[in-house]
């Protein structure tokens, strides 16, 4: 792969999931989706979803996350953690004097992490976007 952008195009008409209308093919300008997906590249990395926790937020079991390490994290955002040594992609939150990471799958299958002193933690970077192949 070449170390120069590949900028592709970008269509003005915004689409919905339905029929596409011949008369507005045109292209606006073109992305480069570098540029679109990461910001600090030096501190960016991408990493697999595994499990379904993270699905009502649109994170599937095979999706690639873009993570961004300079980023400081803010309560409810999806966050990349370290929690006693295992990595875990949860919803940083901070409800009644308690920090927790919540999973976001409304089938009540997976739990909140409690972070308390017992328990080594670490954000260890802020999710800022996520993409998938359909094939």
């Amino acid at each position: 792969m070449s170390d120069q952008p590949t900028r592709l195009p970008l269509f003005s008409t915004k689409v919905v999931a339905g029929f596409p209308s011949p008369a507005d093919d045109y292209v606006e300008k073109r992305l480069d989706i570098n540029e679109f997906m990461i910001d600090h590249a030096d501190s960016t990395f991408f990493v697999t979803i595994q499990g379904q926790s993270m699905i009502d937020v649109g994170l599937l079991p095979g999706d690639q996350v873009v993570v961004d390490r300079s980023r400081t994290a803010d309560i409810g955002d999806i966050v990349l953690a370290v929690v006693d040594r295992e990595f875990t992609i949860k919803i940083l939150d901070h409800t009644d004097g308690k920090l927790r990471l919540l999973p976001a799958n409304s089938t009540g299958a997976y739990s909140p992490i409690e972070i308390n002193e017992d328990k080594q933690f670490e954000v260890f970077g802020v999710v800022i976007g996520s993409f998938r192949r359909f094939k």
